[in-house]
C-alpha cells in the first residue's frame, strides 16, 4: 500500500506547531510566548533609556539631536506593538491547545499538600511532647505511635497517577509513520497497537506498543477500534 505525504514531517514547520502532538505543541507555544515577552521587555528597556536621553537633549540641545531620538522612539513603539500582536496570536493557539488537554494530577497535588501539612503537624506535636514530658524523657515508640495514628491511608491513591494509562481499544496502522517529532511513536503498516487516549479533535491519537513504548500518531494513519465499555470511548475511524 502506497502512502501519500500529509505534511507531518516534511516541509517547513507550521507557525502554530500544529505538526506536533498536543503536549509537545503546548510546550513549543509556551516557549514562543516567553521568548516574545522577553523581546518586548528589551524594547521597553531601550525605550525608557532613549526617553531619558531625549529629555536630556531637549534641555541641552548642544549634547545631541532630540528629534532623531524621537524617530527611534517611534520605531521602538511600532516594534512593541508588533511583538504584542504576536504574543496575542500565540497565546490564542496556546489557550486552544490547553483547552483540549486533560487536567491531571490536580487531586494528587492537593493530597500531597495535605499530607505535607499533616506531617508538619506531626513533627510539631512530637516537639511539644518532648517539651511537655514531666521527666524530660521521650522515646522513639511514642514518635512511631503518633505517626501511625496520623498517616492517612487515602494518600495511597497518589500512586495511581503514576500507573500507565489504561487501554481503551486497539488500532491498526494503515500507513507507516516515522514518529520523528517529540512525543510521537513510529509504526509500521499493518501493525496492531493499543489505544490509550483517543483523538481530542486535534488529529492525534495516543497509542502504546508495550510498557516502555507509547506516543502519538496521526489519527488519519490508523483505523481505531475503541472498547465500548471504556469510559468516554467513542467509536470512530
Amino acid at each position: 500500500m502506497t502512502m501519500q505525504c500529509f505534511g507531518f514531517h516534511q516541509g517547513a514547520t507550521p507557525e502554530d506547531f500544529s505538526n506536533l502532538p498536543p503536549e509537545q505543541r503546548r510546550k513549543k507555544l509556551q516557549q514562543k510566548v516567553d521568548e516574545l515577552n522577553k523581546d518586548i521587555q528589551k524594547e521597553i528597556d531601550q525605550r525608557d533609556a532613549l526617553t531619558k536621553m531625549k529629555d536630556v537633549y531637549t534641555k541641552n540641545p548642544q549634547m545631541g539631536d532630540a528629534a532623531s531620538v524621537g524617530q527611534k522612539l517611534a520605531e521602538i513603539g511600532h516594534n512593541i506593538e508588533k511583538l504584542r500582536f504576536e504574543v496575542q496570536k500565540f497565546e490564542g493557539w496556546l489557550a486552544e491547545v490547553e483547552g483540549r488537554l486533560p487536567v491531571r494530577n490536580d487531586n494528587s497535588r492537593r493530597q500531597s499538600g495535605l499530607y505535607e501539612t499533616q506531617n508538619t503537624t506531626t513533627a510539631n506535636n512530637c516537639a511539644q511532647d518532648r517539651e511537655s514530658s514531666p521527666d524530660g524523657s521521650y522515646t522513639e515508640d511514642q514518635s512511631q505511635e503518633t505517626e501511625v495514628k496520623v498517616t492517612p491511608t487515602e494518600f495511597d491513591d497518589d500512586f495511581d497517577d503514576e500507573e500507565p494509562l489504561p487501554t481503551i481499544g486497539t488500532c491498526k496502522a494503515l500507513y507507516p509513520f516515522s514518529g520523528e517529532n517529540e512525543g510521537t511513536i513510529s509504526v509500521a503498516e499493518g501493525e496492531v497497537l493499543n489505544v490509550i487516549e483517543e483523538d481530542k479533535g486535534d488529529g492525534w491519537t495516543r497509542i502504546r506498543r508495550n510498557e516502555d513504548e507509547e506516543g502519538y500518531v496521526p489519527t488519519s494513519y490508523i483505523e481505531v477500534y475503541l472498547d465500548r465499555n471504556a469510559k468516554g470511548a467513542m467509536t470512530y475511524i
